[in-house]
């Protein structure tokens, strides 16, 4: 039997073609309406841009969070032209004395050149190029600080490792005002002692810090 349009009265027999049939109702579903920066994020941007975004606001949501709880990061000090710079602790693999330094030709300013350390090969780069700070004199007390992530390992160059240091997330300020020609997205923030903290995560997925030279 076909029941298709028809509807039930409360005494659960079906009306009938007289005077007293009920009027048909109709019931539509409408889709949910959709939000609409979800329907421009969805319809305008590739997945790639997407997750960035996504992936950005996550950061900014575990800083907030950082703050709120009081907690506190690692970092390895070091000096460069008498100004200290702070690297997180999760990046560092090692320090090694500054020795034997090779220039590679056709690389950025900032690259000072590669050091062989135990047989592997590490490009070497001066963060005060990136600044815009003027290179020193080395002394016997120079360093190299061996960092990974994103995959690859570098070494950073430091006039001088001064050790370890705790500091709340909430004690550290954003750029200064004086740093407005470097490279803001090398810096994390600033202490306040005035120690600059590096970004590691913006620095190692840099692709000019990547010496493709072969050394022999």
């Amino acid at each position: 039997m076909n029941t298709h349009g028809k509807i039930l009265r409360a005494n659960g027999h079906a009306p009938g073609n007289g005077s007293d049939q009920h009027t048909r109702t109709e019931r539509k579903l409408t889709p949910p309406r959709q939000n609409a920066s979800s329907a421009a994020a969805t319809g305008h941007m590739t997945d790639d841009k997407l997750k960035a975004i996504l992936a950005e606001r996550a950061k900014l949501l575990a800083r907030v969070r950082e703050q709120q709880t009081g907690a506190c990061t690692q970092l390895v000090v070091f000096v460069l032209a008498n100004e200290k710079y702070g690297i997180p602790i999760e990046f560092i693999a090692e320090v090694q004395p500054l020795r034997d330094v090779t220039p590679v030709p056709c690389t950025p300013s900032f690259v000072v050149g590669v050091i062989n350390i135990r047989g592997s090969i590490y490009s070497v780069i001066d963060v005060r190029s990136l600044f815009g700070v003027p290179p020193t004199e080395r002394t016997a007390a120079a360093k190299v600080i061996l960092v990974k992530g994103a995959g690859m390992e570098l070494g950073i160059l430091a006039d001088d490792v001064k050790g370890a240091a705790s500091v709340l997330w909430s004690d550290i300020k954003p750029v200064l005002a004086s740093h407005a020609a470097a490279k803001e997205e090398f810096i994390r923030g600033v202490t306040q002692d005035m120690m600059t903290i590096l970004n590691l995560d913006a620095l190692l997925h840099d692709e000019r810090i990547i010496v493709r030279e072969e050394v022999v």
